[in-house]
């Protein structure tokens, strides 16, 4: 079973109001200002940036696969 397919077995799994309370979580996290929100804000620039930066290094052969690296930052974080 994938990361994906545990989370969303997970989530049919839960209660409707635990369900909604996880949206509205992860809501927070895209909208919250505070300093403790990982996802800042990127200018178009710093996005075509990065975005050149990965092609190059999938070209040069660093990327690894989707699944491993969601497992990857699934375990870092305490997910998996």
């Amino acid at each position: 079973m994938t990361t994906i397919d545990a989370t969303v077995s997970m989530m049919e799994a839960m209660p409707e109001d635990a369900r909604i309370k996880v949206m509205e979580y992860a809501q927070t996290l895209f909208t919250s200002f505070k300093p403790s929100n990982p996802f800042t804000a990127k200018s178009e620039e710093d996005i075509l940036d990065d975005l050149c930066r990965a092609r190059r290094q999938i070209e040069d052969g660093e990327g690894i696969p989707a699944e491993d690296a969601l497992n990857e930052i699934g375990k870092k974080h305490g997910f998996i």
